[in-house]
């Protein structure tokens, strides 16, 4: 990521069995595989979290249980822009 501060938006929806729903998401960094940030959402929600590294390779781990749907965002604060 080109930026100093950077978020990652999570939304999770869960209609059908919604107790059940189970969302869980790694940010890791390439290079050391040293997990950076993580989510874990036991029911349908949302989270923000805040990463302040940039100028790295990162990938995402992805592991829904009973998840209709979700959306992962990337944004940058206004004054990066």
């Amino acid at each position: 990521m080109p930026y100093a501060i950077w978020r990652l938006n999570c939304s999770v929806s869960a209609t059908v069995r919604p107790e059940a729903a189970h969302f869980r998401m790694a940010l890791v960094e390439r290079e050391s595989g040293t997990i950076v940030e993580g989510a874990d959402l036991r029911y349908p929600g949302s989270i923000v979290k805040n990463v302040e590294r940039g100028n790295r390779d990162f990938y995402l781990i992805v592991g829904v249980d009973e998840i209709d749907s979700y959306r992962i965002t990337l944004e940058t604060l206004p004054e990066f822009l």
